[in-house]
């Protein structure tokens, strides 16, 4: 009898330490996740200051960022004139 008291004592340790394992890691997932969303929220910040920047500074050629802004503006044409492009053929095959 000692043997089984032993063992269910022992499964019973078992049982408890992967209840605990599994408990810390759903919080610890839980905690990833809200840090995750917390992140995503400073880059979203970030993008709307950047736009802020952008839109205030394009036409600054003294702004501390104008390098920067001409590289935008440059891509921003770059993507219009694509564009353009892709309508062109759209409208020829038609």
């Amino acid at each position: 009898m000692a043997f089984l008291d032993k063992l269910g004592k022992k499964i019973g340790e078992v049982a408890d330490t992967a209840t605990d394992k599994a408990k810390d890691f759903a919080e610890t997932t839980k905690l990833n996740q809200a840090v995750s969303a917390a992140e995503k929220q400073i880059t979203q910040h970030f993008i709307e200051i950047g736009k802020f920047v952008f839109e205030n500074d394009k036409n600054n050629p003294d702004s501390p960022v104008a390098e920067i802004c001409g590289k935008i503006s440059t891509a921003l044409k770059e993507i219009d004139e694509l564009k353009q492009k892709i309508l062109e053929i759209k409208i020829d095959n038609k």
